[in-house]
């Protein structure tokens, strides 16, 4: 069934319950009404239908605001209520389900990694039936998927049409289980993706997948153009997504938050030229504790000599002193030497750092600085 369809059906129902001055414009206006949108806009906005009924998701329909609607199409009170009540009793005979972009993305992610993170003001939750009766359902088989979802493809690949991220995501989403690659294609694909700083291929339409025969390259292309047209489009999810999947720079304008990998980003920054951005990253980890960034900003990133010592004075508050030698026996591949295992062992590790020395003020000044640092530090660790 189309969405077209699925209004022709909605029409005649309501038409022969006796509300014949309905448009099919109108319709659309009501059955976004009943699924609680102000306007069918904003369900464009927010919501597809899909190919679940309306009786097997406990949603609630808002007669109320059908009733508005119809008074503001200029119907009389009593023809208005009637209307209300002839598209409810077709919800329950036959109507199909809206579905939130959100919550379908939420199911998504969370059947995935129990991913966390969603759009401000805050995170998704999924309703039961759209995990089990609309994404379980549609993880089945890229074929059942097909044939069973034709108004929720339909809808999503609308909705990515008029440029909406979330649609684009959650598109993303569905088709990913079908598209996987070696991790060595992706990284080669990340190459030609900062070469042209964007996926310029048309996106495939699923009935054309449907219908052709390189079903893997068209459904892998598919799953790459949508992703990337989310992180274009400024969705955080997928700009995360395509950072780790193809160390995409669009990451690196973000705002720093906690689901961001300071070591990747730093990583992610250098291979894009952004040292200033690789330096900022590295003291984030230096500021919660992390010796060997210390070592970085002191040893690679030009550290000023007063932030030197503030890094030193802090490794010795955190029993880690970088101005001493650390040497350990390790195999000839870098790994920790084990004596049970045996053969020949090699010396790995770091050499103390020197640093000049501070003047007496400057040098109380680094420690008091490191002591503040180190009092954050013992405060995020401590028992609540």
């Amino acid at each position: 069934m189309t969405i077209k369809q699925y209004a022709f059906l909605a029409h005649a129902h309501l038409r022969a319950q006796g509300s014949a001055s309905l448009t099919r414009s109108q319709i659309h206006e009501l059955l976004a009404a009943v699924a609680g949108f102000s306007t069918h806009a904003a369900f464009h906005h927010q919501a597809v239908w899909c190919d679940v009924a309306w009786r097997d998701t406990g949603l609630t329909p808002d007669e109320y605001g059908v009733i508005q609607r119809c008074l503001h199409f200029g119907m009389p009170p009593d023809e208005a209520e009637r209307s209300a009540q002839g598209l409810v009793s077709f919800l329950g005979a036959s109507g199909y389900a809206p579905v939130r972009l959100e919550e379908l993305i939420a199911a998504f992610a969370s059947d995935e990694d129990d991913w966390e993170e969603a759009e401000e003001p805050g995170p998704a939750v999924a309703a039961d039936w759209v995990s089990t009766d609309l994404v379980g359902r549609m993880q089945q088989g890229f074929d059942a998927m097909l044939g069973e979802f034709p108004l929720l493809l339909e809808g999503l690949e609308a909705a990515a049409a008029r440029g909406l991220a979330s649609a684009h995501l959650a598109i993303a989403y569905l088709v990913e289980p079908y598209a996987g690659l070696s991790h060595e294609d992706d990284r080669r694909f990340g190459q030609e993706l900062r070469r042209r700083g964007q996926w310029s291929a048309e996106p495939v339409g699923f009935a054309e997948i449907a219908a052709g025969t390189d079903r893997f390259v068209r459904v892998v292309a598919k799953h790459r153009y949508h992703l990337l047209a989310a992180a274009r489009g400024g969705d955080r999810r997928a700009i995360l997504l395509t950072a780790e999947s193809y160390s995409d720079p669009g990451v690196l304008d973000l705002e720093p938050s906690d689901d961001m990998d300071p070591y990747d980003m730093a990583d992610l920054a250098d291979a894009h030229g952004r040292p200033e951005l690789a330096y900022q990253w590295l003291t984030v980890l230096a500021e919660e504790g992390d010796v060997y960034a210390m070592r970085a900003l002191i040893e690679d990133r030009g550290e000023t000599l007063f932030r030197a010592w503030v890094w030193m004075h802090l490794s010795r508050l955190l029993g880690r002193d970088l101005s001493q030698d650390r040497h350990v026996a390790i195999n000839d591949d870098g790994s920790e030497y084990d004596d049970d295992v045996g053969g020949p062992a090699y010396v790995g590790g770091d050499d103390g750092i020197e640093l000049a020395p501070l003047e007496a003020e400057e040098n109380t000044r680094a420690i008091e600085k490191a002591a503040q640092l180190f009092a954050i530090i013992e405060g995020r660790y401590k028992p609540t």
